[in-house]
């Protein structure tokens, strides 16, 4: 037997041995992967419910925002059953007024808590209704209508 064929046969059985540790980490990094986009998904609806300050019991919603300028706003916001339109500055917020309900032209949907389970089955449903032409019914289309003209060049 040839001094390299040798090596060559422990040198494959010691990358088994390496392939079985690699496989190993594959599985490990794979399940930190999983462990890292559920803890994403939980801080950023957290972050979320915080940042819009708001929950379903709320008496504090924001119903409209206009820009004014780069740190100026107008809002209309309600507070129980009143509305008040307020301009927001950098440093200032002013009441400018108090509205009525009829002033209010627009009013944005109540907010609807829903599951991530059925967030994405209406994704998944919209998705199969869309008119999307696949590349090969367009490739037929074309060759039908090179079908015609040529017909048509044919018979003049």
């Amino acid at each position: 037997m040839p001094y390299y064929t040798v090596f060559a046969a422990t040198d494959f059985l010691n990358k088994e041995s390496g392939g079985v540790n690699s496989v190993l980490k594959l599985i490990g990094l794979i399940i930190l992967c999983i462990l890292i986009i559920v803890a994403s998904y939980y801080t950023t609806k957290f972050v979320g419910k915080k940042q819009l300050g708001r929950s379903p019991k709320s008496n504090f919603r924001s119903i409209d925002v206009f820009r004014l300028s780069t740190n100026k706003y107008l809002q209309i916001v309600e507070v129980g059953e009143r509305y008040f339109c307020i301009a927001v500055a950098k440093d200032t917020i002013t009441v400018v007024g108090e509205l009525s309900k009829e002033d209010i032209k627009n009013f944005p949907p109540a907010p609807v808590e829903k599951s991530f389970i059925e967030t994405m089955s209406e994704i998944i449903n919209r998705k199969g209704q869309t008119d999307h032409t696949k590349p090969g019914e367009i490739i037929k289309q074309t060759e039908n209508i090179e079908k015609i003209t040529n017909r048509d060049d044919e018979e003049e």
